[in-house]
């Protein structure tokens, strides 16, 4: 195996093992509303709270995907070839759980929730589309003229993946941003992006 191979696996390795730990589900409990607050200030970040937990929920799917990937076998070249695609596939389902869960997710009860989804949506069909497309080339590649580019296919999709972030705007939306705080999932998808 060529040096170039040797380092895309190492990558690979590492990915796998630095998402190990991912894919524990917490009890799915919400804590009240601060003091000070109206009851219905309360009710509205209770709301919030919940929704922001099924949002994380649904992308914390992608985590428990992402956990469980099958690593590359390079003891051939059919055999590398053949784990790649299905470590692909493994990352497609996981998106796909993922984009499931936030389509059905219900409306944000706070004003913007509805297009951080929208926009998380577009950032996970992209890398999705861009995986399919990688699998599909890996699964018509003849292993006997393997090289390193047709092996790198899976990388980028994996690097995408990899640098993805759950949360990725909910900063914007005030009210989703202290809810955070105050979702149990959240909270869980938060320490585990931390150390990646």
């Amino acid at each position: 195996m060529r040096p170039g191979k040797s380092v895309f696996l190492v990558v690979l390795t590492g990915l796998c093992v630095s998402l190990s730990g991912c894919g524990r589900q917490p009890a799915r409990t919400v804590e009240p509303g601060g003091p000070g607050m109206s009851r219905e200030e309360v009710q509205r970040q209770d709301a919030a709270a919940v929704w922001a937990d099924e949002y994380c929920t649904a992308v914390g799917s992608l985590v428990q995907g992402l956990a469980t990937m099958p690593s590359v076998d390079p003891s051939s070249p059919d055999r590398a070839l053949r784990t790649s695609s299905e470590l692909l596939g493994s990352v497609i389902g996981g998106l796909d759980r993922a984009l499931d869960g936030l389509t059905t997710l219900p409306p944000s009860p706070v004003p913007g929730g509805d297009q951080v989804r929208a926009q998380a949506v577009t950032d996970f069909q992209g890398v999705r589309d861009r995986a399919q497309a990688a699998r599909q080339r890996l699964d018509a590649a003849d292993a006997d003229r393997l090289d390193e580019a047709t092996l790198g296919q899976a990388h980028g999709p994996l690097d995408e993946v990899a640098h993805l972030d759950l949360l990725d705007r909910f900063n914007t939306v005030p009210e989703l941003a202290t809810a955070v705080a105050h979702a149990p999932v959240c909270q869980q998808l938060t320490v585990e992006a931390s150390p990646r």
